[in-house]
Order: C-alpha cells, then structure tokens, then sequence
C-alpha cells in the first residue's frame, strides 16, 4: 500500500508541476502540500483500486471497443435515414430487459454503451436484478437490441474475469471489483 501511495503521490506531484508551468520554490511546495493531502484523503480507496489489466484482458476490451465503434457508426447511419427520410418511420419506445450479464461493472458498462450508441438511452437499471429500461429510436432498432453483439461481449468479458478470478490465490481478504465493502483494518495493515 506504501508503495502505491508513493507513487500516486509522485504522479500528483509531477501533474501539479506540468499545469503550473514553472518549476520554483512556491510551486513545489504548494504542489507537494496538495499531492500529500489528496493521497492522504483517498488512503482507504486502495484497497478498491482496480488491478492493471492484462494483455488478455486489454485485447478482449479492444475487441468489445472496435465492436461498439462499428455500431456507433452504423447507428448514426439509421438515425440520419430515420430522421432524413423517415425509414422506418420514428416511433420511440420503452424497452424492458434483462441482458445476462451479473457483475456491477459490466452492467454500468453496457448501460454506457447504449447510451453513446445514437437512438438509444439508457434510463434505468435495477441494481437487484439487472434489469434495464432503455429508450429507442425505431421499433426496428428496439428488436435489434435483444440480440446486439455487444451484450454478448461484454458477458465474454465477465465470464473471463471470473474465470480468471477464481484461478487467481486465494487470501483472507475479499477486496474485488464488486466488493461492497472490506474491513478498516485491511486498510491499514497493507504493507504493500
């Protein structure tokens, strides 16, 4: 934990010192002071900072990433037709469903990508059940989001982060991802 937090303090530190411009005295002790405070505030956060991801993991999110810029760009296609031309014709509609994804992540992840996909917004999700309640453009792009790639990517994702977790070295700690909450004492007892 020492080490992270010497390093998060080294990066607020050089931050502080590239946005202020100069490099003196006043700079560096305002910087330094302000660095300190801001790891000093954030020390219970460490448990809960997400791991670096591997090169598994970044070519997986990659691929999810290019397969969401392939819709988005499809997407600002059929809203221009629909809007331009009226084909199909616009009918804005409420869609309930349930995608299988479980993990808190991967549902904030999915509700993010329908919103920046053009024609959809997502309103709502059920924390409890993972239900989502997402505004749609067309009757037609309504039907297509049952079945849409990206819910299936994301779902890869998940299965392979929880295969990849139950394989990893158990400890007495149960920090995750979705961890909800971690005993105060493992706070402190990190000497990491």
């Amino acid at each position: 934990m020492r080490k992270r937090s010497l390093v998060l303090f080294a990066l607020l530190l050089a931050f502080w010192l590239a946005i202020s411009a100069e490099v003196d005295v006043q700079h560096l002790l305002v910087g330094a002071v302000l660095a300190l405070m801001t790891v000093w505030f954030w020390q219970d956060l460490g448990p809960r900072l997400p791991r670096l991801l591997s090169a598994e993991e970044l070519l997986l999110l990659g691929h999810c990433l290019m397969t969401l810029i392939r819709f988005i760009i499809q997407s600002n296609i059929a809203v221009a037709k629909t809007i331009i031309l009226s084909s199909p014709p616009v009918g804005p509609v409420f869609v309930v469903m349930r995608p299988p994804i479980e993990s808190n992540w991967g549902r904030v992840l999915l509700a993010n990508c329908i919103t920046i996909t053009p024609g959809t917004v997502t309103v709502d999700i059920d924390p409890k059940t993972g239900q989502f309640i997402v505004h749609v453009l067309t009757d037609e792009a309504a039907a297509e989001l049952f079945s849409w790639q990206i819910i299936r990517e994301i779902s890869h994702l998940e299965t392979w982060s929880q295969r990849r977790t139950k394989h990893a070295v158990a400890t007495d700690r149960s920090h995750g991802v979705d961890s909800h909450r971690a005993l105060t004492s493992d706070y402190r007892s990190d000497g990491d």
